[in-house]
């Protein structure tokens, strides 16, 4: 039997019947139709594979997949879900939705990191009504402490660290807008560095070790207190820039702010965050930012 995912924004009379009347007319009576909406997918992600659900069935098991009404408030899974059928090779309409550029949400640039195979944290997602349907099997595949990264902050003021199953439910649903806080759920590592790497072009032109200055603080953000040290670009390891070039080409970035981990105990390098237009030091005494970017925009120019 074939089966036909139409997924709207909410589920209501008319997209029941719009759902009835297309099942009604279609010649092939062993085609069926499903209703769902985008809040009820399910997403797992890694460096190596993609899992989709719709109520706990694999995205899999559709032969198409018609987005039909997004919405605001859903464009950002919309694009994100579109990426993700690509990589399986579920058929979708409107394919429009994979060519979004860079207004995608950081979900669906994680998506297109992990589709390139770089070594991204594993992943889940899904919509944050429910949490409380989840949390066992986030607990079950993470353990704790697990990390929650509320997808509309910035400079790890959403990373939050989910010590106890109850801290889930301090998580919060909303934003200062009123709008829905959706989450991104990792495992929590123990990082031995982090750096980041200021990519120009498609080369790793400067790097610096984000340093934590206080005591029982784990984000390694200098917005929240921690301190950076340049290195001299000569030192860069070359898995480290090589990662992080391949991660601003996959996003099609020419200026690139990357974050990279450098895992505790097997040396594992991860892929923390991908930046455009990233925060530097204006300090040109400090940081060799501003030099190295005048020295790119005057090569591009030329070119």
């Amino acid at each position: 039997m074939k089966k036909i995912l139409i997924l709207v924004d909410k589920v209501g009379p008319k997209k029941e019947m719009l759902a009835e009347l297309i099942a009604e007319r279609l010649s092939d009576k062993n085609t069926q139709i499903v209703l769902a909406r985008f809040s009820d997918l399910y997403f797992e992600i890694d460096g190596e594979n993609v899992i989709v659900e719709v109520e706990g069935t694999s995205i899999e098991r559709f032969d198409l997949v018609y987005f039909r009404r997004a919405g605001d408030k859903f464009s950002g899974i919309a694009l994100t879900l579109a990426l993700c059928l690509e990589e399986l090779g579920v058929k979708y309409i409107d394919s429009t939705w994979g060519n979004i550029g860079p207004l995608g949400s950081k979900f669906a640039s994680l998506v297109r990191l992990a589709r390139a195979h770089l070594p991204i944290f594993t992943t889940i997602y899904f919509w944050p009504t429910h949490i409380e349907k989840y949390q066992d099997s986030l607990i079950r595949k993470f353990g704790l402490p697990l990390i929650a990264k509320e997808l509309s902050t910035q400079r790890g003021k959403g990373v939050i660290l989910i010590r106890t199953k109850e801290d889930f439910k301090k998580l919060p649903l909303t934003d200062s807008k009123g709008r829905n806080n959706q989450y991104l759920f990792q495992k929590f590592i123990e990082i031995k560095d982090e750096f980041r790497v200021l990519v120009l072009g498609n080369k790793a032109r400067v790097w610096e070790r984000k340093i934590i200055t206080i005591k029982g603080e784990f984000r390694h953000n200098i917005s929240l207190g921690a301190s950076e040290e340049f290195l001299p670009i000569a030192k860069i390891p070359e898995k480290i820039a090589d990662v992080a070039a391949d991660a601003a080409a996959v996003l099609n970035l020419q200026i690139a702010g990357v974050d990279l981990a450098i895992q505790k105990k097997t040396n594992n390098v991860f892929l923390v965050e991908v930046n455009r237009g990233p925060g530097i030091t204006y300090d040109t005494k400090i940081s060799p930012e501003i030099d190295e970017m005048a020295k790119f925009l005057e090569e591009s120019v030329k070119k």
